[in-house]
């Protein structure tokens, strides 16, 4: 098998930085996208970490690691079949220790697909985790070999949506699986037969966000077998098409295949196998070999999120205001003389102030059923059912920008997550804002607000904050 690749990424016509970032170990023909998420820095650092991770272990990493990640089921498989799949579950725990490490990267991740191409028998291995793609081109046709793990995906699959609603939907960007989210990430595997002048594209969906299948099509077709030109083509047509996201683009030609007898022998697993959740020792292992090989990894934690910041620290704040106190009281006391009764600075100290907070938006049935209620009365008791059961009607909606300010100075910024996000602040009273392309915070009187008033009180512990986030144009017509 003889192979031709080109891998490129762009930033597209809107955003000012690019999230995405790929990686390729062209000696040992393996190829991968990732596609970032959690905005700016975080986003933007979790797919070049992920990269680092992978690169950086692809060749450290033996069976028996494998076996210790995965389990005993695979210890049927090649160690090379399985190594891409040890490597993706790596990433994601060394994102998710980061985030643990540096809370002000909280809500960060990234998708990742990719392919490994196994010359002795004529098969591409494929692995897959979020909305990332992997296209193959055959004779002039175009076919998905990843499946979309998108909440967009999941409502077609069950008929709650369909094909075109799909394409003007507002959750186009909330995926159900990425690397960093969680302690433990479920890869998709399957593996294909390679063919002489099958053309290969993996792709973030800034390509598919943007171009339809049937024009990635005739863009390969036309520029085939130039694996240049296609990326290059390929990035030009997105961002013609309005270049809303980053894109990038590996291509990968198969230029000659070997028709020898080990292809004849050769099944392929079509079906996808989904690695399955893991035990407390394979996530020790995991942290292991991330700790072993930490020096090695290149791509540093951004200063945003190790920068210390004043205002999120409670207890440096009370100490500060203890000492100034007590050097206050001694001054005034021996070089003035005075007999004026002293306060006590107990005042000064308390117990921690802050929120959970749990951004939430709700389901897609529950917004069709309110959009297709004609009276306005019967939409707020639909909306009242849904404030009444918010585990029941809504869903985590990751990737908001809050921020909590006091009188326009900013005292906190970060993103939401698919768990609460622990929010620390000294008492007092803050407007929290919270932003998200589309959508409008709804308040207990159904009203849509950018902002709201928040009360941090001295308390034993942080208490819990519940908001509920809807689609503007949906809901504009209720005020």
């Amino acid at each position: 098998m003889i192979l031709l690749n080109y891998a490129k990424t762009t930033t597209g016509m809107v955003r000012t930085e690019n999230q995405d970032s790929f990686g390729v170990k062209q000696e040992r023909d393996f190829f991968f996208v990732c596609d970032g998420m959690g905005g700016g820095v975080a986003g933007d650092f979790a797919s070049r970490c992920a990269v680092d991770v992978m690169l950086t272990l692809f060749d450290k990493i033996t069976k028996q690691d494998s076996i210790s990640i995965l389990g005993k089921e695979f210890e049927s498989f090649d160690e090379n079949i399985i190594r891409p799949i040890t490597l993706i579950k790596l990433a994601n725990r060394a994102l998710n220790n980061i985030t643990k490490k540096y809370p002000k990267l909280t809500g960060m991740g990234t998708t990742c697909s990719a392919v490994w191409f196994e010359k002795d028998t004529n098969l591409v291995h494929i692995y897959n985790v979020g909305d990332s793609r992997v296209y193959r081109i055959r004779n002039g046709k175009i076919q998905q070999l990843t499946e979309d793990h998108s909440k967009i995906k999941e409502l077609i699959d069950s008929g709650k949506m369909t094909v075109e609603e799909a394409k003007t939907a507002e959750i186009q960007s909330m995926i159900t699986r990425a690397l960093g989210i969680s302690k433990t990430v479920k890869v998709d595997y399957k593996s294909e037969i390679v063919k002489a002048g099958d053309i290969y594209v993996l792709c973030t969906d800034g390509l598919n966000g943007e171009l339809s299948d049937f024009t990635i099509n005739d863009i390969v077709n036309l520029h085939k077998p130039d694996v240049v030109s296609i990326a290059d083509e390929l990035i030009l047509a997105a961002n013609n098409a309005g270049g809303r996201d980053n894109t990038t683009v590996i291509c990968v030609y198969s230029q000659a295949v070997e028709t020898g007898s080990l292809q004849q022998n050769v099944t392929p697993q079509k079906e996808i196998i989904v690695s399955k959740d893991e035990d407390p020792s394979a996530s020790a292992k995991e942290d292991f070999l991330i700790h072993k090989y930490s020096k090695e990894f290149t791509v540093p934690v951004p200063e945003l999120a190790t920068r210390k910041n004043i205002f999120k620290s409670p207890l440096f704040i009370a100490l500060i205001l203890v000492v100034f106190c007590i050097c206050s009281i001694f001054v005034y006391s021996f070089l003035f003389n005075n007999d004026t009764e002293q306060k006590s600075i107990v005042e000064l100290t308390g117990s921690v102030s802050g929120i959970n907070l749990d951004v939430r938006t709700i389901n897609a049935d529950k917004i069709t059923e309110i959009i297709n209620t004609e009276e306005k009365v019967f939409k707020m008791q639909i909306l009242q059912e849904v404030l009444n059961n918010v585990d029941t009607f809504t869903t985590p909606m990751p990737n908001v920008t809050v921020a909590l300010s006091v009188e326009g100075q900013n005292k906190f910024m970060g993103l939401s997550g698919y768990k609460p996000l622990d929010i620390k602040l000294p008492r007092g009273k803050y407007l929290m804002s919270l932003e998200y392309s589309g959508y409008k915070i709804l308040d207990e009187n159904f009203n849509l607000q950018d902002s709201i008033d928040i009360y941090l009180e001295d308390s034993n512990g942080l208490f819990n904050k519940t908001i509920i986030m809807v689609p503007e144009k949906d809901f504009v017509n209720m005020q």
